[in-house]
């Protein structure tokens, strides 16, 4: 997927290129099923036990759905090229992550779907994504990045135990508890068991 304009992920050595997919981008099936793919390969294994057996997160009509509204970046590998001129510059390499962000109110954007290849995690790269959702967040104004995690109430979910811990770290703070039977009514049948549904949010700027 790409844009008339791509942007890095802030940092000073950018090793990821993300960008939010043109609506153009959801008409090409391919590259829309590569998206659905990822997420739901990287879903399977952090939500292995809470949900069902055969629960996919998302599927191409939901991709392409975001893609249209504007509200999912795509992250890939940045990779250095070396033009005629000897400037070098860096262009998109292999797909490996993505993340929907909307804006719920005038102050506050949500996060979600925040995806990143299981290969390259640990590596830094999802620190790149946060902030590259960050910035996107304050250029429109907002002063609250929320997110929300779905966690097991029945045992310790290793996985869940260190994402809630990463994204303290990154400087969220748990704001209530959501009734994801509520919330989400279609979807809390298919949980294999009880799980309770945690808000966080983080001040910008």
């Amino acid at each position: 997927m790409s844009s008339s304009s791509t942007a890095t992920s802030g940092t000073d050595n950018p090793r990821l290129i993300i960008d939010f997919a043109p609506a153009s981008a959801a008409e090409n099936l391919s590259e829309v099923s590569a998206v659905t793919k990822l997420a739901n390969d990287v879903f399977i294994e952090a939500e292995v036990g809470i949900w069902n057996t055969g629960f996919v997160r998302t599927n191409d009509a939901e991709v392409a759905d975001l893609i249209r509204k504007g509200q999912l970046a795509v992250a890939y590998l940045a990779s250095p090229s070396s033009p005629s001129d000897g400037a070098q510059t860096l262009q998109k390499g292999q797909l490996v992550g993505c993340v929907c962000v909307k804006r719920l109110s005038e102050s506050t954007c949500t996060l979600s779907m925040l995806t990143l290849d299981t290969k390259h995690q640990g590596l830094g790269l999802g620190r790149e994504i946060f902030k590259f959702v960050e910035d996107h967040c304050l250029s429109l104004g907002c002063s609250t990045l929320a997110l929300d995690i779905l966690v097991p109430t029945s045992y310790a979910h290793p996985l869940k135990t260190r994402m809630q811990a990463w994204y303290i770290r990154l400087g969220f703070e748990q704001v209530r508890l959501a009734d994801f039977a509520k919330e989400y009514p279609s979807l809390a049948p298919l949980l294999a068991g009880p799980a309770v549904y945690r808000v966080f949010e983080k001040r910008l700027g």
